[in-house]
């Protein structure tokens, strides 16, 4: 499995230890990784775009990120130190429909922003593995999804395709987000 692995330049004198932290800890479950971090991330750009960016590292480095998130599995991102580029490439993986962990020192996003391919964990030393582990369990998960046919009274197709249009879905897309909804509500009753 391909995971990209980003964190905030900011936090780099403050959280440098936490991102050794979750990078090696992510190594231990695949070793296909794609980082800032690693050094490797700008590897993913083709000779045309890097000649056509050069002399910009700015373009180059946000178009690098961006083409590691759309080679990736699934994204992981540490945000201990929140900044707003953290936020976008986030935004970023869940467009292309990517899992994405947030994780952070100091609390769960999850609690925060609720997307179905949003998961996040506040972590320690010792929860770090477990929380990793099981992302990239439900990453598996995700990716093995299984096919399920309905049917539907013509009146509900309808009222199926104009809602799940309104909302920027497919209609299976809908059915799937109404699930998630619903297994997050009965979750925190």
């Amino acid at each position: 499995m391909k995971v990209f692995f980003t964190a905030s330049y900011y936090g780099k004198k403050k959280y440098q230890k936490q991102y050794d932290l979750v990078l090696t800890t992510i190594k231990k479950f695949t070793s296909d990784v794609i980082s800032p971090e690693e050094g490797n991330y700008l590897d993913v750009i083709n000779a045309q775009t890097r000649k056509r960016l050069e002399g910009n590292h700015a373009l180059l480095h946000y178009e690098a990120i961006r083409q590691g998130i759309h080679l990736a599995d699934a994204v992981i991102i540490e945000a201990s130190q929140e900044d707003i580029q953290l936020g976008h490439e986030v935004t970023i993986a869940i467009i292309e429909k990517k899992p994405v962990l947030v994780l952070s020192t100091k609390e769960d996003f999850s609690n925060k922003i609720i997307h179905e391919y949003l998961f996040g964990a506040k972590y320690t030393i010792s929860s770090i593995s477990g929380t990793i582990q099981d992302f990239l369990s439900r990453v598996r998960e995700m990716r093995q999804a299984k096919r399920f046919n309905m049917f539907f009274y013509p009146t509900q197709v309808e009222y199926l395709d104009t809602i799940s249009k309104e909302n920027g879905m497919n209609m299976s897309e809908y059915i799937r987000h109404l699930i998630n909804l619903d297994r997050r509500t009965k979750a925190t009753q």
